[in-house]
């Protein structure tokens, strides 16, 4: 039927347009919501950056440059129409690169370390696992690590795995993970620290071969200083 088909191809393109009139629409919404979402983000991104730097300041690194950095994305993306990348500068005089490029080991988990203590109260995370954050630090800056990572737990929880006398005594809770060969096997095994393993646990860290009368003194020292936190 000639008629029939002449009808159906018109109301083919009439949804034909009509969609694409839908289409246009709901693009130009988009963009305009893209476009407030950019400037809600770079006015974000100023207080971050802010907040970040000084953390970093507060964990030793006060020469190292942050910025959040929000920049104009060509198309569509789960970020709006932005690229969002985490900027720093190591070194004075060296440009800002994408954080995960250049940073070491130990740089990278005080860079986390600050962004965590600056979100906690936004993201809505109710745990944060932190393995081996010492890594490369020691002495007085492992000390100001284990002080923010007390701030986070006082808004979530936080596991820290880690070998540093100056932040496991600063813990709330002490867990001891421990590994040994049952039937050819290797079992984990993790128990809770009375305060008194505690102190022995952490003069052991501090220790060498055999634990002293001095280490002891100085393990209660620091989890009885750490309590002031």
């Amino acid at each position: 039927n000639t008629t029939g088909s002449k009808a159906n191809h018109t109301e083919i393109q009439k949804l034909v347009v009509k969609m694409k009139d839908e289409l246009e629409k709901i693009s130009k919404s988009a963009k305009e919501i893209a476009k407030q979402l950019h400037e809600s983000r770079k006015r974000a991104a100023l207080g971050l950056t802010k907040s970040v730097k000084e953390t970093l300041a507060f964990l030793d690194m006060p020469k190292v440059a942050f910025e959040a950095g929000i920049s104009a994305a060509s198309e569509f993306n789960p970020c709006g129409l932005d690229e969002v990348e985490f900027l720093i500068s190591a070194n004075p005089g060296e440009p800002l690169m994408p954080m995960a490029r250049i940073a070491s080991g130990g740089e990278l988990a005080r860079i986390m370390l600050s962004l965590k203590n600056v979100l906690n109260l936004s993201d809505g995370i109710d745990t944060v696992i932190f393995d081996e954050i010492d890594t490369g630090i020691s002495g007085k800056t492992s000390r100001k690590v284990g002080i923010k990572l007390k701030e986070i737990g006082r808004e979530a929880q936080v596991i820290c795995v880690t070998h540093s006398a100056q932040i496991a005594s600063l813990a709330h809770t002490h867990l001891f993970v421990s590994k040994k060969e049952v039937d050819g096997r290797t079992e984990s095994a993790v128990s809770l620290l009375d305060d008194d393993a505690r102190v022995s646990e952490i003069a052991r860290i501090l220790g060498g071969i055999e634990i002293t009368s001095a280490q002891r003194v100085a393990a209660l020292e620091m989890i009885s200083e750490g309590k002031s936190y």
